[in-house]
């Protein structure tokens, strides 16, 4: 028994770095995403057709920010797909317009404040929120 005791042990020691972090999803800032199609670029739409209160999916909005890259010398002149809110915890908001790329290709997002900065989204985050947003069929 002892001897079982010790190799669970090791085992556990082992696969501790794999171990998933309920935690670290409850920690999650951001809490709720509200999603509206985009009218122009100089007008924010607060409508949504899409609202996600679900970790899972308000994890996808959150990752597509921390993994973007901010890119210089870019002039959007073509209307956004969409309107996105972004509800923080603490009440803090934040919009942001997206220009959803293709699977397999990049997006781009600007914070509507300041549409004078662009931040390009990999392909996988864009993947992910082809996705969530139910464009995938």
């Amino acid at each position: 028994m002892d001897k079982w005791v010790r190799w669970a042990a090791e085992v556990r020691k082992v696969t501790m770095p794999y171990k998933i972090d309920t935690e670290e999803l409850e920690r999650e800032e951001m809490e709720r995403v509200m999603v509206a199609e985009s009218k122009t670029r100089e007008r924010f739409n607060s409508e949504p057709v899409l609202d996600f209160y679900d970790l899972a999916q308000v994890r996808v909005f959150a990752e597509m920010l921390r993994s973007s890259e901010e890119i210089e010398g870019i002039e959007i002149e073509v209307a956004p797909d969409f309107d996105l809110t972004l509800h923080y915890k603490g009440g803090e908001q934040e919009r942001y317009q997206l220009w959803l790329g293709q699977s397999n290709r990049p997006s781009v997002i600007t914070k509507f404040e300041r549409g004078d900065i662009v931040w390009r989204i990999p392909e996988h985050s864009t993947n992910r929120l082809i996705e969530v947003l139910g464009l995938d069929t």
